[in-house]
């Protein structure tokens, strides 16, 4: 009997060492997050969810002194504070002062760091996704893919690889993939994995197929819509797929998947994409709610409070119509758009014009635009057109119907734009309406242009491409190239701005480009495009020529010939040489 008694006793003792040894995250049974950083918020959500624990994260100071009104008072707390950007100072002892348990508070030096350790706590992921945080939209459409597949999503740029591939290689690596566009270093660093890539050049394709992996592996009926702006509870969860929806527009791609996925029911979140909403269900058979707010417990009734919603670094796409003008000696309408956003954007307008009947005497070309005018034309464009950040560009629109009016100098003109426009050609999804007055004009484009050589310095990484003006007027130009890179075709812009060029000038300009042996060699052609026209706003024209790529380690034979300070310098040295040896040989 007191042997039984013995080993009873030291089996309770080892069952205590080892409940004791186990770590404290292990009585951690939700997270609260008080960082300014998206990435901590991010990260610290992921855990929670893969570890099935709730997760609340302060959005500024006063949701902050609010947020333990409404947390559960049973689980001890993991608290994740940024170093250097909490929004509330010494938040542990306003949880401990509220009656709550902090068990543990991880300080978060950076994003990047709690990414990576975050993912130490959690020694049995062995699925990956990496994508680059520029884009943060990324992390927010394969967030509930991530927590379905019982995958981590790691951050990775150039700058980090080396650091991100000494952590994989510690770990076991069942099934890694790359998301979105990256460096080319975490492409070439991460090779040895045979990862998938998802990457079609456009954030709806690429969340369009995150969608559909994850319908692979759970069918859905039920589906989250979202702008990828923000980071909310129910988008992170990982219970239903998450589909992008512009603000105004919806892409017509994801109508199409969504008409053959078979899901019935759509929940958008946030009431800021309300428009979107109606969007879907016209086009649609989906069921479709709003999420625009949550209950939250006060007393004997629910407060209706707003979302939770934690703001994700975004590109501000600003666009604008700045004039209207007709021009009479070429027959077409000039249409001058401004990009205000720090990246490019790509546009597609429709453009009606109105003539007269404005009978209550207002001048539509102060920008007003009443009903009761005329409509006598509609232009447009074929294709997304492209307006370089920070830039002001036009295009001109075939009108014949304006030459048919008569007294076009007098007549009251208006010209109503209607343009969807985004971040790339397929990714149309914001909305300009603008209304303007048509101005007249009188100019002909005189200009002429010819495109004769592409040339790829290794040494400096620049590809130049050389444009003669072979007209007798100036004129502004502006070449791009479109080339195969990693194996995807991008098109590059040459210049930043209009580059001039006197009437039979000459220049070469040139940009930055990466360009290994194996890009060089899948770009034996490069096609050119190249706008230009006398005025700087309005590059009316177009030259489109196939050039083949040379290349140089230096200087190529034409560039040598074609300069004189390298041409005298290779005579000087020439004449030396030949002295040199001259000399030598009358010593002997």
């Amino acid at each position: 009997m007191n042997r039984n008694l013995t080993r009873q006793l030291k089996y309770i003792l080892i069952l205590t060492c080892v409940i004791a040894s186990m770590p404290a995250a292990c009585a951690q049974e939700q997270v609260v997050i008080n960082s300014g950083d998206w990435r901590d918020v991010y990260s610290s959500m992921m855990y929670a969810n893969l570890r099935g624990m709730p997760a609340s994260f302060i959005t500024d100071a006063p949701h902050a002194t609010a947020l333990p009104n409404y947390l559960d008072k049973d689980p001890d707390i993991l608290l994740v504070e940024s170093e250097t950007s909490p929004f509330f100072a010494n938040y542990e002892g306003t949880l401990t002062d509220e009656g709550f348990v902090v068990s543990e508070t991880y300080k978060s030096p950076g994003g990047a760091e709690a990414n990576l350790h975050f993912i130490g706590e959690l020694p049995d992921i062995t699925n990956f996704i990496v994508l680059d945080e520029t884009y943060g939209y990324n992390a927010i459409s394969v967030a509930s893919y991530a927590v379905k597949s019982r995958s981590w999503v790691l951050f990775a740029d150039h700058e980090n690889i080396d650091e991100l591939s000494g952590f994989l290689d510690g770990r076991t690596v069942n099934n890694l993939l790359i998301y979105g566009r990256v460096d080319r270093q975490v492409n070439d660093s991460l090779s040895i994995y045979h990862p998938e890539i998802i990457d079609y050049g456009d954030r709806f394709d690429n969340n369009i197929a995150i969608a559909k992996k994850y319908q692979d592996i759970s069918e859905a009926s039920q589906i989250v819509f979202t702008n990828g702006e923000f980071i909310e509870n129910e988008i992170m969860s990982g219970r239903e797929p998450v589909l992008f929806i512009g603000t105004n527009v919806i892409p017509e791609q994801t109508v199409n998947y969504l008409n053959g996925s078979g899901i019935e029911t759509g929940v958008v979140i946030g009431n800021a994409l309300t428009d979107a909403a109606s969007m879907i269900t016209a086009r649609t058979d989906m069921h479709v709610f709003i999420k625009f707010g949550q209950g939250r417990g006060g007393g004997s009734f629910s407060l209706v409070e707003a979302l939770d919603e934690f703001p994700l670094p975004k590109y501000e796409l600003v666009m604008s119509v700045v004039s209207v003008d007709y021009n009479q000696g070429t027959g077409g309408l000039e249409v001058v758009y401004r990009n205000d956003a720090n990246i490019d954007i790509f546009s597609k307008s429709s453009v009606s014009v109105f003539v007269d009947g404005n009978a209550s005497g207002v001048d539509a070309r102060d920008g007003e635009f009443l009903t009761g005018v005329t409509q006598v034309a509609t232009v447009g464009d074929e294709g997304a057109i492209i307006i370089t950040k920070g830039t002001t560009s036009g295009v001109s629109y075939d009108c014949p119907e304006l030459a048919a009016q008569e007294s076009l100098e007098t007549a009251n003109i208006a010209a109503d734009v209607y343009a969807v426009f985004g971040e790339s050609p397929r990714s149309l999804n914001r909305l300009l309406q603008q209304t303007l007055g048509v101005g007249i004009i009188t100019f002909v484009d005189k200009s002429s242009i010819d495109a004769t050589e592409v040339l790829y310095t290794k040494k400096t990484e620049r590809l130049s491409v050389t444009i003669t003006n072979t007209g007798d007027v100036p004129c502004y130009v502006c070449p791009d190239v479109l080339l195969r890179i990693g194996g995807r075709e991008q098109s590059y812009r040459v210049v930043d701005d209009p580059l001039y060029l006197p009437a039979g000038g000459r220049e070469s300009p040139s940009c930055r480009i990466d360009m290994t042996d194996a890009d060089i060699a899948d770009n034996p052609v490069v096609p050119v495009h190249v706008s230009y026209g006398e005025r700087e706003k309005m590059l009316g024209k177009g030259l489109d020529k196939n050039l083949p790529l040379e290349i140089a380690t230096m200087f190529s034979t034409k560039q040598l010939f074609a300069n004189p300070a390298i041409l005298a310098g290779i005579a000087i040295a020439a004449i030396i040489a030949a002295a040199v040896l001259l000399m030598r040989r009358r010593k002997k």
